[in-house]
């Protein structure tokens, strides 16, 4: 099998488990014998180059962080330059398949273009919202300014930047004739708002367990000093919500707070950050909470294994948090508000616990049970691990889609 992944990023510049997954399938296949190859963007690098079978050509429509008008007016070039890219490859490999994963930030025209090239032998694996998601064009040009001097800017630009763009205000047909999702709640979210999904079977994420399963089988479930450590690990967002887990410690008695500590890794947009900071500052937490830089992904089992409670507070309908897999292989205590793929996985006190989304009341609550209740800890643990062995594995991951893209090969070329 000859199978052309495309995706908007791809290692080792990410910025979520999505991208990094992607990585895993690629290498997952050329491990079973299959021809890979991948088309992704510049983000990173900032230059096109191949380098073996990966094709760093495509360029994203604008900057993560900081939308640029100057990004409008090259759009006509840029869009064409990514299907020509996207064209010559698919004559260059001619694949059996092309397999679409995040498109967030690049045109869907580019996933019109293979479903005209390719017919029926496209398939999407959906693990984020991006067939529904305002595109970053549409994002900046229809929000309010946040200056006098960027209103004035928009209020005289925003029609001719439409005109140019026009391509990104319409609806892309798109058939998603074959679209594997990695959870029911991210299928019945893309259904619900309309996606035509047609053959869209459950096909769970996995990862690596190995290396966290060894963290798990080193865990005593003995607070260490009597402390009850905490811990967050991603990107500091809006949507994540953070911001839910420090006002959640500030409704702690201050007897409570001295029995735990929480961990912040990641790093954001620096409003956020600062927020954050300041809700540190203002309900006093300094002594109980710690920011902490990234760190390479290899390093994050050992990490995790330094942690009794997973923290997933997010805002948003999450697919399914890779991060959530992880702690769960772990042996850790994931408590994640009662949404998207968290509450498919999740069995509130039997695998985890779960709290209302944005309530740090809840929230409160659940952390007070674990603090009232430390048996609980080698519970849910027990119970969590058994979850990730059943569900989350790479290598059963793998497989399945596997068996998926034959299918799709072997209906489209039939006998």
């Amino acid at each position: 099998m000859n199978v052309l992944f495309l995706s908007n990023m791809y290692p080792p510049h990410v910025i979520g488990g999505y991208e990094a997954l992607c990585q895993e399938a690629v290498e997952g296949f050329a491990q079973r014998g299959h021809q890979v190859s991948v088309l992704t963007s510049t983000y990173g690098y900032g230059r096109e180059f191949s380098e073996g079978n990966i094709h760093r050509l495509l360029s994203l429509e604008g900057d993560l962080q900081f939308y640029k008008m100057k990004d409008a007016w090259s759009y006509p070039r840029r869009r064409e330059r990514n299907l020509q890219h996207l064209r010559r490859l698919i004559r260059a490999e001619k694949p059996d398949i092309v397999f679409i994963w995040g498109m967030w930030n690049l045109s869907k025209s580019l996933a019109l273009e293979a479903e005209r090239l390719m017919g029926s032998r496209v398939v999407y694996y959906l693990a984020n919202p991006w067939p529904i998601e305002a595109n970053m064009h549409q994002q900046f040009w229809d929000a309010p300014a946040t200056t006098p001097l960027k209103t004035l800017a928009k209020r005289l630009l925003r029609i001719p930047a439409r005109i140019v763009l026009r391509e990104e205000w319409q609806k892309v047909p798109l058939r998603f004739e074959h679209a594997p999702c990695c959870s029911a709640a991210q299928r019945d979210q893309l259904l619900e708002a309309g996606v035509p999904l047609q053959d869209a079977p459950v096909i769970y994420e996995g990862v690596d367990l190995t290396n966290y399963l060894a963290q798990a089988g080193k865990r005593t479930f003995e607070l260490k000093d009597g402390i009850l450590s905490l811990v967050f690990v991603g990107i500091l967002a809006e949507h994540k919500g953070v911001h839910t887990i420090l006002e959640a410690l500030s409704q702690l008695s201050a007897e409570e707070r001295k029995r735990l500590h929480l961990t912040i890794l990641g790093k954001g947009h620096q409003q956020y950050e600062a927020r954050l900071h300041g809700l540190v500052d203002q309900h006093q937490l300094s002594d109980v909470v710690e920011f902490h830089a990234p760190i390479p992904r290899p390093q994050l089992p050992e990490f995790l294994g330094r942690y009794d409670v997973l923290l997933l507070p997010s805002v948003w309908a999450e697919p399914l948090a890779r991060i959530m897999q992880e702690g769960l292989a772990c042996g850790m205590a994931v408590v994640g508000s009662a949404n998207g793929g968290t509450a498919e996985t999740i069995i509130h006190g039997e695998n985890g616990l779960l709290f209302q989304p944005g309530d740090a009341a809840d929230l409160a609550r659940q952390i007070r049970r674990l603090l009232e209740d430390p048996s609980l800890l080698r519970k849910l643990a027990e119970g969590g691990r058994q979850t990730a062995e059943e569900r989350f594995d790479i290598h059963k991951m793998v497989a399945n889609l596997e068996a998926y893209l034959l299918k799709v090969i072997q209906s489209s070329n039939p006998a």
